[in-house]
């Protein structure tokens, strides 16, 4: 099969999709990974067939709105904005859209491209299938919406997860009908996210069922695979690691690593003054990732080291606690390196991942606006207890044996092949 992966957003959204991409390749497939510019380099040092998607989410957050908006600590704010900036590229993106679907026959999306992926499918009459990392919002009885878990009853449950698809709907369905209108579409009346159900259209979440079980009450082609893991034999050995980080890690006891991968840290000067008063009042070891986050003048320590990105699977096994910000692909990195982790929550699905990793007692959860000094010291004492890192170790050792990315092939392949 031609498959093309339409893979839009940040380094969490696409880095899942090259271990599946390989995993398809290894199936006979030929597959065409579709990502913004600022992967190019990542995907095709895997071997990947890539091609350009307009855009990428840094360039909003390093806007000096995008800034102003993270220091104010105001998710709902910066919904507001992502969804604002969203509008402005999506009729270049959809223009990239439609090209790549011409190159392909079968089609697998990102939850940020599905909408509008459906229509071009609808249009081009190709098939078709979701894979996301978010928690699941596919309706069911077992769980609520993760952004309005305030009970948890089946009626409710239900209702939360069509509220929000009717919210979506109703902000949305005029430039969603404006488009299909473009492309030859008669416009939509009733509300293009319930045909994902109507159809049983593939719809796979890559995340653990040790963490969510698949609810009894989803249709066929909607389950719950695993994280998309690389599978050993296909991992690039080549990880990169500076000779001095690696020196560093054999120099004493096993470090804390801090890192908020694609999320900028809000207030960058709040949060070094907070290394700081670690360093000077710990014997704490601490490796630093930055990742997205511009952050100056930072405190030169023999027990810090400071490093731009760093690959996970090697770094996280041999740390002994991870202070993250709880995006769904370095959560499940912990979890595989059975690592105990602090989740300083920003905005989007990253409360939510904290509140359930927190509820399992692997880790805690704070938002970043309420981050300080004193209680991040107390949560890392109380997070090296045997409890939590008996936990956590129970639990990677469930997601080890998940082979996520098996399973995922597994269900494109029967769902593609039956259509």
């Amino acid at each position: 099969m031609n498959i093309g992966i339409f893979a839009w957003g940040s380094r969490g959204d696409v880095q899942p999709f090259v271990a599946l991409s390989i995993e398809l390749k290894a199936n006979g497939h030929s597959v065409k990974l579709f990502a913004p510019e600022n992967f190019k380099d990542f995907i095709e040092s895997h071997n990947i067939e890539y091609h350009p998607l307009y855009g990428n989410t840094d360039d909003v957050l390093y806007s000096p709105e995008g800034q102003r908006v993270l220091q104010s600590g105001n998710a709902i704010s910066l919904l507001r904005l992502m969804q604002k900036e969203g509008k402005k590229i999506q009729p270049l993106l959809n223009k990239d859209l439609l090209e790549g679907c011409e190159k392909v026959d079968y089609i697998i999306t990102s939850v940020l491209c599905h909408v509008w992926i459906s229509c071009i499918a609808e249009k081009m009459n190709k098939k078709w299938g979701l894979v996301t990392f978010s928690p699941p919002t596919t309706p069911t009885k077992k769980f609520p919406f993760a952004g309005l878990a305030f009970f948890n009853t089946p009626i409710y449950n239900k209702l939360s997860h069509q509220f929000v698809q009717f919210m979506y709907w109703t902000f949305n369905k005029k430039d969603i009908n404006n488009f299909r209108e473009s492309i030859s579409l008669q416009p939509l009346k009733s509300n293009i996210v319930n045909r994902l159900t109507e159809n049983n259209i593939l719809n796979l979440y890559a995340i653990s069922p040790a963490l969510i079980p698949r609810p009894n009450d989803w249709q066929s082609n909607s389950d719950i695979t695993g994280y998309l893991f690389m599978l050993p034999e296909r991992e690039n050995n080549d990880n990169n690691i500076p000779i001095e980080l690696s020196s560093f890690l054999r120099g004493g006891e096993p470090p804390i690593y801090i890192g908020m991968g694609s999320m900028p840290i809000p207030n960058p000067g709040q949060f070094k003054n907070i290394i700081s008063e670690i360093l000077k009042t710990t014997n704490y070891r601490i490796v630093f990732c930055k990742g997205w986050t511009v952050i100056s003048n930072l405190p030169t320590h023999d027990n810090l080291f400071t490093i731009d990105y760093v690959n996970h699977d090697w770094l996280l096994p041999k740390c002994k606690v991870a202070i993250i910000h709880g995006g769904a692909g370095t959560i499940a990195s912990c979890l595989k390196a059975k690592t105990p982790m602090i989740i300083t929550s920003v905005f989007g699905d990253q409360p939510w991942w904290g509140k359930i990793i927190q509820k399992k007692l692997l880790g805690f959860h704070i938002p970043a606006k309420k981050l300080t000094t004193k209680k991040l010291k107390e949560l890392i004492e109380i997070i090296q207890s045997n409890n939590f890192k008996k936990n956590v170790t129970e639990i990677g050792g469930k997601i080890k044996n998940e082979n996520g990315v098996t399973n995922a092939v597994s269900k494109i392949n029967k769902y593609f092949e039956n259509l």
